[in-house]
């Protein structure tokens, strides 16, 4: 019986290359697979419906699936999986409403994050971006006029939101600098955080003490919108927003209004709402005090090799009735 999987919705980050890797390792790991490849762009819930009927399991990224779409493809639709480790588009409330797994791949871009995360602040410590103009405008001697204040790195205080598999990266490369590190999360134990030298503290704290905050939370419904107006009063005016997570955990226009005003001296920014960014966070990409990639943070080749290869698995397992270790919503497996 040939098991039919889908993937779509995906925004470029396909090519004809690793779309050819992704079908040739899912039949791998099991022959009865059948793969396609629908849409790159998320398409309209008809569109979607039509298309995809029949699958068993459904691959994307950027597709949001709205009730509709899970109705639409109800009973054979098993399961939903994120193409990575954020699964905001599955809609997981509906998704287990109508009993459908929801999976992501949460192991695969570790370090590229972290390092990505380590690359950004160092590049605002030494104020890059700055001397990288003073240059280009035909300016030498004297560069660090335009960047003064500097304080020694090692005088610094980063900041964690959230204390997961991402941050534990983050804290142990920065461990080497001589920083202070702390970390704020909502569900690991103080004691754990102490125990990988990582200084536990409430939100506030967090706010009040870091020279730069970086986000390691999924958007939620209790992390969205979370860095508002008044968690941006809290904070140094001379700290460092940075975000690699999600655009949504913070309010763009409350950060435009902090970055602005100089309630905080700057941000730098991998991820958008709205990609490519547009209205609000348009105007913050453009500020003179934000430094922003386009959502880059997770690339690597190698990456990208276990990125496919880690979707197989999950896929294969659950198409085996197996735990693949990354159901989200976990009371539906247990069931």
């Amino acid at each position: 019986m040939r098991r039919n999987v889908v993937m779509t919705g995906t925004l470029g980050v396909m090519t004809e290359a690793s779309l050819g890797i992704m079908k040739e390792t899912l039949e791998r790991k099991l022959p009865e697979v059948e793969f396609t490849f629908l849409f790159d762009e998320p398409q309209d819930d008809e569109t979607l419906i039509a298309a995809a009927k029949g699958a068993e399991v459904l691959i994307t990224q950027f597709q949001f699936m709205t009730d509709r779409i899970y109705d639409g493809l109800l009973p054979e639709l098993k399961a939903v999986v994120s193409y990575g480790i954020g699964y905001n588009s599955a809609n997981l409330p509906v998704a287990t409403e109508k009993g459908v797994l929801v999976c992501n791949v949460p192991n695969y871009c570790l370090e590229e994050v972290a390092v990505h995360v380590v690359s950004l602040i160092m590049a605002e410590q030494r104020r890059m971006p700055k001397l990288i103009k003073w240059i280009e405008a035909g300016k030498w001697s004297g560069g660090y006029k335009c960047v003064a204040p500097v304080k020694r790195f090692s005088k610094s205080t980063i900041g964690l939101y959230g204390y997961g598999r991402i941050a534990r990266y983050v804290a142990k490369m920065f461990s080497g600098f001589g920083c202070r590190v702390i970390a704020y999360d909502a569900i690991v134990p103080p004691e754990q955080i102490r125990e990988t030298g990582v200084e536990p503290v409430d939100f506030d704290t967090l706010l009040k003490e870091s020279d730069y905050i970086t986000l390691h939370v999924p958007l939620l419904p209790s992390t969205e919108g979370i860095f508002n107006k008044e968690a941006f009063q809290k904070m140094k005016p001379t700290a460092i927003f940075v975000n690699t997570a999600r655009g949504a955990l913070c309010n763009p226009e409350d950060l435009y209004d902090a970055l602005v005003s100089g309630e905080i001296c700057g941000a730098a920014i991998d991820a958008y709402t709205t990609e490519p960014p547009s209205g609000i966070e348009r105007k913050i990409l453009e500020l003179p005090n934000v430094l922003s990639t386009p959502h880059v943070g997770y690339y690597s080749d190698d990456a990208f090799d276990d990125l496919i290869e880690q979707t197989a698995d999950v896929v294969v397992n659950l198409l085996l009735d197996q735990d693949p270790g990354t159901v989200i919503n976990r009371e539906l497996w247990k069931k």
